[in-house]
């Protein structure tokens, strides 16, 4: 059986994690990082099945975008820990790296 990719996988990744630590939470941040991070997954998929379609690649590198930003405010008013935040951002850079080459491999291609 061939194995998800590995831009699905981080993404998978990063949203269960957020829902996990957040969506009891009550706050706007809260409920905006729950999301988020479902539509970025949704963005994600969208952008792997369909190959040709280079504006789902966008969508899911916007979303991203947002997604970022929200973590950053989640961490500066102790929403998520720095352990929480660390892991987050991480997993976000290593799905904006992904997202950057396919942006760049569809556009030359």
């Amino acid at each position: 059986m061939k194995d998800p990719a590995p831009l699905f996988t981080d993404t998978y990744d990063l949203a269960s994690r957020l829902l996990g630590r957040v969506h009891a939470k009550p706050s706007h941040l809260a409920a905006e990082l729950c999301r988020l991070a479902p539509a970025l997954l949704d963005a994600v998929t969208a952008a792997l099945r369909r190959r040709d379609d280079i504006e789902a690649l966008e969508d899911a590198d916007d979303l991203l975008g947002q997604l970022r930003l929200r973590l950053r405010l989640a961490a500066e008013i102790g929403l998520l820990d720095e352990r929480q935040t660390l892991h987050a951002l991480e997993r976000a850079d290593s799905i904006g790296r992904q997202i950057g080459a396919l942006l760049r491999h569809r556009a030359d291609g």
